[in-house]
């Protein structure tokens, strides 16, 4: 059995963008209560999946994209705790990760990554 720390470690080293022959690793490792949500900001290009998946603890997260004008764009809010969301174009874009089911009182971990890397 993997600890929490050990996973959150492993999560770390995500999706890899090969940029000049180089691996970039990027992705944005967060910590939530169960009904709380958070931001995150990234630049994506047309098609790109964003996606989120979290520990043993959670059921259901959700992920909700919206453009640089505040307009929802693309949405995932099924119950499940692997949601994706796609961009429409390319641009700058805000994710709002919300954690709809922790069963954990003291909070669940969630990794939010897309196709490339953000």
């Amino acid at each position: 059995m993997v600890s929490l720390r050990g996973w959150l470690t492993a999560g770390m080293i995500g999706a890899a963008a090969i940029l000049g022959g180089a691996e970039a690793w990027a992705q944005r490792s967060l910590w939530l209560l169960n009904g709380q949500s958070t931001w995150v900001n990234g630049y994506f290009y047309q098609g790109e999946n964003i996606w989120a998946e979290c520990d043993r603890d959670c059921h259901d997260v959700d992920l909700v994209l919206y453009d640089r004008n505040g307009r929802v764009v693309a949405e995932d809010t099924l119950l499940d705790d692997f949601p994706i969301v796609q961009a429409p174009y390319e641009g700058d874009f805000a994710v709002q990760v919300i954690m709809a089911g922790c069963r954990h009182p003291l909070g669940c971990a969630v990794v939010v990554d897309s196709d490339y890397g953000f």
